[in-house]
């Protein structure tokens, strides 16, 4: 059974939840740290007590979307019972994508300018790397789990870790070219195959 929070932990949850939102709402650029003190009810002072400035405030946003992205892929996984349906099921949430991420990230790159993305463009590349490395960890249990259940052998964790990093960066492109119209109908049957494939070639 998980603890309750403390109040800094409230506390801190609020003041990234409304960053959040006044993020998506008015950009990047526009928000300041006493936006956010003055919508969460706090003073500035409050702020710095998490965050040293603006920029860890972003960061702290994006991460906290990232653990928020891999708890729900987590349960969304382990609804199913077999190494195959849980890789399937990992490809098409990936592909369909997180109805609140996908539109904080589409509503706040709307808003950036040439300058905004070069400042953040690091930050973003580590949100990106953070993404990786979570969701490896993550699919790298569920192969765990299917071990122990007998279902497959132990696979060699040098290939391993090779195809995971194809997995990932081949459902990522999956998901860019599901929007085009040439192959948005396409999407389902190419993640169920491309599952399959990974499936196949883990059991060896």
């Amino acid at each position: 059974m998980s603890q309750p929070l403390s109040q800094e932990e409230i506390l801190k949850s609020q003041i990234l939840q409304t960053a959040q939102d006044l993020y998506q709402r008015y950009g990047i650029k526009k928000v300041t740290m006493d936006d956010v003190a003055k919508a969460v009810g706090k003073t500035r002072s409050a702020l710095y007590y998490y965050f040293k400035n603006r920029d860890e405030l972003f960061e702290a946003v994006m991460i906290s979307l990232v653990d928020e992205v891999k708890d729900e892929l987590e349960k969304m996984i382990y609804k199913e019972e077999t190494l195959e349906s849980r890789i399937r099921a990992f490809c098409f949430a990936k592909v369909k994508g997180f109805k609140k991420t996908r539109n904080f990230i589409t509503a706040i790159e709307a808003r950036m300018d040439s300058e905004e993305r070069s400042k953040y463009s690091d930050i973003i590349w580590e949100i990106h790397q953070r993404m990786m490395r979570s969701e490896t960890a993550l699919l790298k249990k569920v192969i765990r789990d299917a071990v122990t259940a007998g279902e497959i052998n132990e696979p060699d964790s040098t290939a391993l870790d090779v195809l995971l990093f194809v997995l990932l960066s081949s459902i990522r492109g999956i998901r860019r070219e599901s929007v085009s119209e040439n192959y948005k109908d396409q999407w389902e049957d190419g993640a169920e195959m491309f599952a399959q494939m990974i499936v196949e070639k883990i059991k060896g």
